[in-house]
């Protein structure tokens, strides 16, 4: 037994072993990040094109899950006049006509709404997000088939290694902690500290993104195929009057804005006509903040995935960085 408490690991000075298991952190981090990306093989693939007849709430959902897919639905009825936004409130509009031709996705949206809303119920426990999940799922589904989102499978292998690598810095400094007590050295809060820092930066690194490759390529074509579309569809409704006209302007059945809203989010909306829709969502942001002490509320303006497993949230001017939580109007769900 002996042997456990000494032998060159146990007695390596406390300066030289920080500096060994510093590089062992660093070196099980770069080790994580490669298997990591090592394991999604999506790019492989060849993209799928994009489709003729583009669905702006699957692409939404891609972008930035169920909120981001709700918050393209709660525009589009305000779009068609049937909702309309006053401050933090979301109102049914009366109107003698009867419905337009809507999805099941959109009348499920409408129901719930009733004759009003505040915005920060849409995020909140049985939400607009918690009513349309049932469509979030199968958009979920269907994107995991296409190898553009990380499915259970894959997040599953790689969650082996994350705990392997957790494991690792978590024993090693356990080790040398007991290994330096029993040697009579008590100088050990460095020591603790460092195992700290690395057992974060596993938990922060061993989160495999949302999109995979595939997905980060295939939204980025998206954006690419639409830009013009949306500097077009974003001057149509610069004044009111010019709105009729662009309402009638579809592109593949779909209009043009609320197409260019599932793709890029809706922090284009920015100095339309339809400005109020990101101004409620801001205000709803702010008092999230105010109340919770967190910059991302439970309704952040667009969220999109990033490479490293996070996400960014914005809306018009404001941004919040990684960690939206599923309150947040475009993370999460």
């Amino acid at each position: 037994m002996e042997i456990l408490f000494d032998n060159p690991l146990a007695n390596m000075y406390g300066a030289y072993f920080l500096l060994f298991y510093a590089v062992t952190i660093f070196s099980t981090i770069v080790a994580l990040v490669i298997i990591k990306r090592l394991l999604d093989r999506s790019d492989k693939m060849p993209s799928p094109p994009i489709p003729t007849r583009i669905d702006p709430y699957q692409i939404a959902y891609l972008r930035g899950s169920t909120n981001e897919m709700v918050r393209s639905v709660v525009f589009a009825l305000t779009q068609k006049e049937l909702l309309e936004i006053e401050n933090d409130l979301i109102k049914r509009k009366t109107s003698e006509n009867p419905l337009p031709n809507l999805s099941n996705l959109e009348l499920i949206a409408l129901e719930w709404f009733g004759a009003s809303r505040e915005v920060k119920e849409i995020f909140g426990a049985n939400g607009l997000v918690q009513q349309l999940q049932p469509f979030a799922d199968s958009y979920k589904q269907t994107l995991e088939q296409q190898q553009l989102l990380s499915d259970a499978q894959l997040q599953g292998s790689f969650a082996v290694f994350k705990w392997l690598a957790a494991a690792l810095i978590a024993g090693l400094g356990f080790y040398k902690t007991v290994a330096a007590l029993a040697n009579g050295r008590f100088n050990i809060i460095f020591l603790i500290i460092f195992g700290v820092i690395g057992l974060i930066l596993v938990f922060v690194f061993g989160k495999m993104p949302r999109l995979t490759k595939l997905g980060n390529y295939y939204l980025e074509r998206l954006q690419l195929a639409f830009e013009s579309l949306k500097a077009k569809s974003q001057y149509m409704y610069q004044r009111p009057e010019t709105a009729q006209n662009a309402a009638r302007t579809t592109f593949a059945g779909v209009d043009p804005l609320l197409l260019t809203v599932g793709v890029f989010g809706g922090g284009i909306l920015a100095g339309t006509m339809y400005d109020n829709y990101n101004q409620a969502f801001q205000k709803s942001q702010q008092a999230n903040a105010s109340s919770s002490g967190s910059g991302c509320g439970g309704a952040c303006g667009s969220c999109s995935s990033s490479d490293n497993g996070g996400s960014s949230c914005s809306s018009g001017g404001s941004s919040c960085s990684s960690g939206c939580g599923g309150g947040c109007g475009g993370c999460g769900g």
